[in-house]
């Protein structure tokens, strides 16, 4: 799903004319890295935000309310791998997300099911705080996540943000 969707903002980025932000290294960040290594499922955007990313990155922490300012309303088109599972307080960094990509985001969500929530959360890293959906503005208008701690589901009304 990460590569269909990396695929389809690329495209939205040059149709609309806007440019693309990623969220998350697409040199990083896989349970499975040697297979990103071998098989990369997204590339870098004009702009490619992760707190611990390579050096084409913007390292910043998604939860910085006063880096996001850097970025103008309805400027991009932003596509996300997953890093939104870091958050501290998913509605803050959803509502900007929408204020920079004006409704045009894609996350594929990589961190859901059965085994994220039991198992695999606790060997990946202890800071993950979200267990995150799939979510296309193009059909979804809801941007579904679950809490770690205490398994609170959160369906947040995108345009609404």
């Amino acid at each position: 799903m990460t590569k269909r969707f990396y695929d389809d903002a690329v495209q939205i980025a040059k149709d609309k004319g806007k440019k693309l932000m990623v969220i998350g290294d697409p040199c990083r960040g896989t349970y499975f890295q040697f297979i990103s290594d071998w098989f990369p499922n997204c590339g870098h955007g004009d702009v490619t935000i992760d707190l611990n990313g390579c050096e084409k990155c913007t390292r910043m922490d998604i939860n910085d309310m006063e880096a996001w300012a850097q970025f103008g309303d309805d400027s991009f088109v932003v596509m996300e791998t997953g890093t939104l599972s870091f958050s501290t307080d998913i509605t803050k960094v959803i509502t900007q997300i929408k204020r920079v990509s004006g409704g045009d985001f894609l996350s594929a969500g990589g961190t859901h099911g059965y085994l994220w929530e039991n198992f695999l959360h606790k060997t990946y890293d202890k800071n993950l705080k979200y267990l995150t959906h799939p979510f296309d503005f193009r059909e979804d208008s809801f941007h579904k996540s679950k809490t770690l701690a205490g398994k609170e589901i959160l369906e947040l009304e995108f345009m609404k943000l």
